[in-house]
């Protein structure tokens, strides 16, 4: 178990995924997960491979802004598999100017080095109470 690939994981969950969603950027978004990812987010129908993924999330950011903060609380490593657990709380902004609220998710991401870089390829969250 590398603290390096640890670390990697870590800013995948904490950085990089909440700065592409923070941004909405599809793009960067779409990169962070394998060819064959699943993407299960509530209330929603699952979601397989990046092009669906990202029209998933372009779904989810056509009405509304979000502004998530994530933190890991668990990472494990096996070889080129790992997965990450953590919590996001997260601003979301309407567009129809209706008052923002606040949102608690309990994320579980699988992940897969894909080519030396950490990515998710099994991603399910559901909502918690604040």
């Amino acid at each position: 178990m590398s603290l390096h690939d640890k670390e990697e994981i870590r800013q995948v969950f904490e950085e990089t995924y909440a700065e592409n969603v923070r941004t909405r950027n599809l793009d960067g978004y779409g990169d962070m997960y394998t060819e064959d990812a699943l993407w299960m987010a509530p209330d929603v129908d699952d979601r397989c491979g990046r092009a669906d993924i990202i029209e998933g999330f372009a779904q989810s950011i056509a009405t509304q802004d979000i502004d998530p903060i994530f933190t890991a609380d668990e990472i494990e490593v096996m070889d080129d598999l790992g997965y990450v657990m953590g919590i996001s709380v997260a601003t979301i902004y309407p567009h129809d100017g209706s008052p923002a609220k606040q949102v608690k998710f309990r994320a579980l991401w699988l992940m897969k080095k894909d080519a030396g870089i950490w990515k998710i390829d099994r991603q399910i969250w559901n909502k918690k109470p604040l």
